[in-house]
Order: structure tokens, then C-alpha cells, then sequence
């Protein structure tokens, strides 16, 4: 469990990001990324993670923190769009 953690968090934050994505679109706001697509964004932190953990070879207890500080990165868009959302920018 411990090793697809950082997959199931990535993803957490992709579903985030389209969702509040969404949520922007439907107040009027438009995407400033023309190409954005989830399941590419998905693809991306994927393959860095899949990347890092076989780069990294984790110990015995499969958490790899470095993977693991990737995945989180996929919630900054969550973020940015909550903040847009909001009118904070």
C-alpha cells in the first residue's frame, strides 16, 4: 500500500485541479493553458514518480518521501484555481 501511495495522492490532486477547474469555467473564467488535459497532467506526474521510485530503489518500507513531495505538487493547480476562484488574484 505504502508504494502506490504516491500514485493515489497524484491523482487526488489532478481530480482537485479538474474539478475546481470546472468550477472556474462555470463562473466565466477561461483556461490560460490551451493544451491542459488531465489525463496528460496524470501522465506526467506518473511517470515522474514511476521515475524517482525506480531511480531511488525504496527500503523495505516502500515510502519514498521524494515521491511522495512529487505527488503532492500535483495540488498546486487545486490551489491556483481555488485562489482565482475566490479573487484573491
Amino acid at each position: 500500500m505504502k508504494r502506490i501511495m504516491p500514485f493515489i495522492a497524484s491523482l487526488g490532486g489532478v481530480v482537485t485541479d479538474l474539478m475546481t477547474t470546472r468550477i472556474g469555467l462555470s463562473l466565466g473564467l477561461c483556461e490560460t493553458h490551451a493544451q491542459y488535459h488531465p489525463i496528460l497532467a496524470l501522465t506526467i506526474f506518473w511517470g515522474a514518480i514511476t521515475m524517482l521510485t525506480l531511480m531511488l530503489k525504496p527500503k523495505k518500507s516502500g515510502l519514498n518521501l521524494p515521491t511522495l513531495a512529487i505527488s503532492l505538487y500535483s495540488y498546486l493547480g487545486a490551489i491556483n484555481n481555488t485562489l482565482l476562484i475566490l479573487g484573491v488574484f
